[in-house]
């Protein structure tokens, strides 16, 4: 009977990971549709600046006021895109470069894609050693 308990256990445990990677994958779902929302509210706020500036221009008023406003909104949506992208990447194990934006793994010392440098931890730091301090006077 331990064969049957084993697969038993083997089975709940596989059942168990399924069921937190599908509740992982859920929550990232969820925290895109947000992302999406956002960024469509930073696509009308942008368009509510545009016309605000045309209008100003147009019939050539001081109109400072509602431009600092619609620039605040957007500067506001930019920072809850980029809260919302931290989270997503903390979900799915990755780091943001700080340069480009790029998700990489975790414990990675440069980005993949434009080599800025990561936070890094101790195995990274002894890539930085100078290779030719030995040699130095």
């Amino acid at each position: 009977m331990g064969v049957l308990e084993d697969f038993f256990v083997k089975a709940k445990e596989a059942v168990d990971t399924l069921g937190e990677k599908a509740g992982q994958f859920v929550d990232v779902s969820k925290l895109n549709i947000k992302m999406a929302e956002l960024k469509n509210d930073m696509k009308n706020e942008y368009e509510t600046l545009g016309k605000a500036v045309y209008k100003a221009k147009k019939e050539n008023i001081d109109d400072d006021a509602t431009v600092n406003y619609e620039v605040a909104q957007i500067d506001n949506l930019t920072l809850q895109i980029e809260e919302l992208k931290k989270q997503i990447a903390t979900m799915k194990n990755k780091v943001l470069c700080k340069s480009c934006g790029q998700p990489n793994e975790v414990g990675s010392c440069y980005c993949a894609k434009c080599g800025g440098e990561l936070s890094c931890d101790k195995e990274c730091e002894s890539e930085k050693k100078d290779d030719f301090e030995d040699f130095d006077e």
